[in-house]
């Protein structure tokens, strides 16, 4: 064990003082701006934090809508397949944004998915509606 494995090492002391002293302490003084960001959203629809990673949050918001779309379809466009699709594709590139070397198989495979979900996406972007 050499000296950078000591100092990285957690033990049940440093969790015990982690979640009884520093995360309330944390959640308190995150508080005021959790509050901030919840009229934001209210207001504008977004809150500054949700720009800090928009991406993710974007494809986060897209899934949920996608899936309550696909839950009340009674449309003829999409069709709950490529309502499949278009979710898939937007979870493929949650995953993908998980620290993939973008050199990867896995995240090539990924990345596929996502542009053919994408390619839905675009093609009923004004059909997406029940």
């Amino acid at each position: 064990m050499n000296k950078f494995d000591k100092l990285t090492k957690r033990t049940l002391w440093d969790d015990i003082k982690y979640y009884l002293y520093y995360a309330p302490v944390r959640y308190l003084d995150m508080l005021p701006r959790r509050v901030y960001w919840f009229f934001q959203r209210g207001y504008r629809g977004y809150g500054d934090n949700d720009t800090w990673d928009f991406d993710n949050y974007l494809a986060t918001v897209i899934i949920g809508g996608l899936k309550q779309i696909k839950k009340y379809h009674q449309g003829l466009e999409p069709t709950k397949k490529e309502l499949d699709i278009m979710i898939k594709g937007f979870e493929a590139n949650l995953k993908m944004m998980d620290n993939l070397s973008p050199k990867s198989k896995e995240y090539l495979i990924l990345k596929g998915k996502f542009y053919e979900g994408m390619k839905l996406f675009e093609k009923y972007f004004n059909y997406l509606w029940d």
